[in-house]
């Protein structure tokens, strides 16, 4: 897995040390040229409006993603697990995928998953955040043109533990930060939906009607949903005007 990582290619300029991503027209921002850390990022990710224990993962990494681009003009990217049948693995059988913000310091990705602060407690390198959360190092990265696996996402399910592409525990993709969910994810490379229909998923920019459903539901428990205790603040948020 760690070739991987290391056959992401380096921008090299004076100044900065941008890393593109594969697959996309997509370079992550290195934040020691914002004079900036991954521990400073780390520290300063939201974790009172953003309500870390109650939220979905793909909510809170969208608000996240977006508070690093508003306050530092930050591309990052984020990491998303998809994790497969493996019957040892019984821990997690809840989850079907996992996803965290990523940043690029100095030439290196490293993985910001603040949505667990008593376990968590700084940033890690892609490799121990897929050992954390899958209790494997067996893991493929997914490729554009691995369209049958790709289609998988559309299931919301687990992914087979053995597919053509050998026995794997599981499955990640780097996208850029403005990617919101699966469904998208899978929706952007494929340029189709679930039922084949053609599609044109591009996201520049984060949406802001993602971001705003994203925000109503990371910030609020059922109860406050249903009553809409956090429309005020999410419209705000996002700069919606009234």
């Amino acid at each position: 897995m760690r070739s991987a990582f290391v056959a992401f290619a380096l921008c090299f300029s004076s100044i900065t040390l941008a890393l593109p991503l594969k697959d996309y027209d997509w370079r992550l921002t290195d934040v020691a040229s914002k004079g900036l850390t991954k521990e400073d990022l780390f520290s300063r990710m939201d974790r009172q409006f953003i309500k870390t224990k109650s939220s979905i993962c793909s909510n809170r990494a969208h608000m996240w993603a977006n508070d690093f681009k508003r306050r530092h003009g930050l591309d990052t990217g984020k990491i998303f697990l998809f994790y497969t049948q493996k019957k040892s693995d019984l821990s997690l059988r809840t989850w079907w995928y996992h996803v965290s913000p990523v940043v690029n310091e100095n030439g290196a990705i490293w993985v910001l998953d603040a949505g667990f602060p008593g376990w968590i407690k700084n940033p890690l390198s892609p490799q121990d955040w897929l050992q954390k959360f899958s209790n494997s190092t067996n893991c493929k990265e997914l490729q554009a043109s691995e369209t049958d696996l790709i289609e998988l996402i559309f299931k919301g399910q687990t992914f087979p533990h053995q597919t053509a592409y050998g026995t794997y525990d599981c499955y990640y993709k780097f996208v850029p930060h403005t990617l919101w969910t699966p469904e998208i994810v899978a929706m952007n490379l494929l340029g189709r939906d679930a039922s084949g229909r053609p599609v044109r998923v591009e996201r520049p920019d984060i949406d802001s009607n993602e971001l705003y459903q994203a925000c109503m539901e990371a910030t609020t428990g059922k109860i406050g949903w249903a009553l809409g205790a956090a429309k005020k603040q999410c419209r705000e948020y996002v700069g919606f005007v009234d």
